[in-house]
């Protein structure tokens, strides 16, 4: 997935870098989300941060977008009819460039997406 150039990043996307920590809830950012297409990745990691346990990809419209989360109602072979909720976090969201996103969990082509978002969930430790 490549991302869009920052000049023609919409006024409320963040820049590239991320400043660290959590997000404070802009229900304006929220509303402006509903009704985009997303293509979304997903990473999960051990609690070693290296190990990489399983990698997910779905793709559909955002349903809903609240300070509990973002809701997508999936398509695609895998995953339709099921709700993917992720974080309530805008900042991850990115304007797709234009054109054909090859899904390798699925094998399926999405085209033309209007974002896409990627995300890495790393295992808690397990007490010692």
């Amino acid at each position: 997935m490549s991302y869009d150039d920052s000049a023609d990043r919409p006024p409320w996307m963040p820049p590239v870098e991320m400043p660290k920590g959590k997000p404070i809830w802009n229900q304006d950012e929220g509303d402006f989300l509903v009704g985009k297409y997303v293509l979304a990745g997903i990473t999960y990691v051990a609690s070693d941060d290296k190990t990489v346990t399983a990698q997910v990809q779905c793709h559909g419209r955002i349903t809903k977008a609240d300070e509990h989360g973002i809701s997508i109602a999936c398509e695609g072979k895998t995953w339709r009819g099921q709700t993917a909720t992720l974080p309530p976090d805008p900042r991850s969201f990115r304007a797709a460039n234009p054109g054909e996103y090859r899904l390798r969990s699925t094998g399926e082509t999405v085209r033309n997406p209007d974002l896409v978002t990627t995300w890495t969930l790393t295992e808690p430790s397990k007490p010692s």
